[in-house]
């Protein structure tokens, strides 16, 4: 019978690996050249630090090549990374290079303004100089482009031609000397009764720009002017003298957290609407083949044979042999085991016991018995069409 065919199963309608790869080739493809770009970035930055204005970072924003520059002319180079290191190390012989003190605290600015030695602070905004506690006004900002020194300070005037911007000041005291001047005043400020440099710009540092007209010679300059150098970059965990006032979350995050809040939000909302379904009607479709009605039982037989159910198999041949046999001898649907028995075994000749065996008996024990009762049951049909 077609119920226990012998053939291979060849038919599976789970996902395939294949599939899968092929339906999700583009995320794949995405994930890999993400994958890449990683690797190939690591490579690129693994040779040291990373990290803006630090004398130890090799990327463009790092300052690696300036400390490399100090030290091949005899300069020592210690990095610190708080401001009671610094003060600790500070004597009349130091140089200390804030490059970033709008990081710092006023309390933490004012403590630096009473060291000993030089100091130069780089970026030095209207909110610094309150920090530094110094009658010095902010007149402007501009962006950094090639400016001449315009002063007669001897740093300037051997650096010549130099990349500077950024903030513009206005001295305030007798004996400040302002160079590179721009438009709204000067960007570079020397207090020679301070001890004091202020520069608008902190790009001037940098490995990125190093290279570009007389900032090698003006960086070194300003920083070199003395055998040690303290160069200070805050760590995020060090010990703060004082705070400055928190208005929102965003304020005790780094400034590139929002940016890549930001872009993460753009790359969702861009994804979301590359994954998007449009829901339109619902479109009717002609099958593609006919499939025959024989096929159903062939499956199904496959998937009684392959969990060995064959008391569920005996009882699907017998359940449609009493469909028909009550039909034939006129029991009506659904009649009760005896009487369907009585008027089949009369029908027949056979006993009634032997028909309720047929039609209600136990389930198979094999294959082989299955086999037999479904060329009983046939037999039975047979015998019943027949009389």
């Amino acid at each position: 019978m077609t119920l226990l065919d012998e053939r291979p199963l060849t038919t599976s309608t789970g996902p395939t690996a294949r599939g899968l790869l092929r339906r999700n080739r583009a995320a794949i493809g995405l994930v890999l050249t993400l994958l890449a770009a990683l690797g190939l970035l690591a490579v690129i930055t693994g040779g040291g630090r990373s990290g803006e204005l630090d004398p130890d970072a090799y990327d463009p924003t790092g300052a690696h090549a300036l400390a490399t520059l100090l030290r091949d002319r005899g300069v020592t180079v210690q990095r610190t990374t708080d401001v009671p290191s610094t003060e600790a190390a500070a004597t009349d012989r130091t140089t200390v290079f804030v490059p970033l003190p709008q990081l710092l605290s006023d309390e933490e600015l004012g403590a630096l303004s009473a060291l000993p030695g030089n100091l130069v602070v780089a970026d030095a905004g209207p909110q610094v100089l309150a920090g530094l506690q110094r009658d010095l006004q902010v007149t402007g900002t501009s962006s950094v482009a090639a400016l001449v020194p315009g002063c007669a300070v001897a740093v300037a005037r051997n650096a010549g031609k130099a990349q500077l911007g950024g903030f513009s000041y206005q001295p305030g005291t007798p004996g400040t000397v302002g160079c590179y001047a721009t438009s709204d005043g000067p960007t570079l400020l020397s207090l020679p009764d301070a001890n004091l440099m202020l520069v608008g710009s902190s790009e001037l540092f940098t490995n990125g720009h190093l290279a570009t007209q007389g900032d090698a010679a003006l960086a070194v300059g300003l920083l070199g002017q003395s055998s040690r150098l303290l160069w200070l970059v805050p760590a995020t965990d060090r010990q703060v003298l004082g705070t400055r006032p928190v208005t929102s979350p965003d304020d005790l995050l780094p400034d590139w957290v929002t940016s890549a809040r930001t872009q993460l939000f753009v790359a969702m909302g861009v994804l979301a609407l590359w994954r998007a379904r449009r829901l339109g009607r619902v479109v009717p479709e002609p099958l593609p083949v006919v499939v025959r009605a024989a096929e159903t039982a062939e499956g199904r037989g496959r998937l009684y044979r392959a969990a060995g159910a064959r008391g569920t198999a005996a009882e699907a041949l017998r359940g449609g042999t009493r469909d028909r046999l009550s039909l034939k001898v006129g029991a009506g649907r659904n009649p009760e085991p005896p009487a369907l028995c009585a008027l089949v075994a009369a029908r027949t000749g056979r006993a009634a016991a032997e028909v309720e065996v047929l039609l209600y008996g136990p389930s198979p024990a094999d294959d082989a018995t299955l086999v037999r009762l479904a060329d009983d049951l046939d037999a039975l049909i047979r015998e019943v069409a027949g009389s």
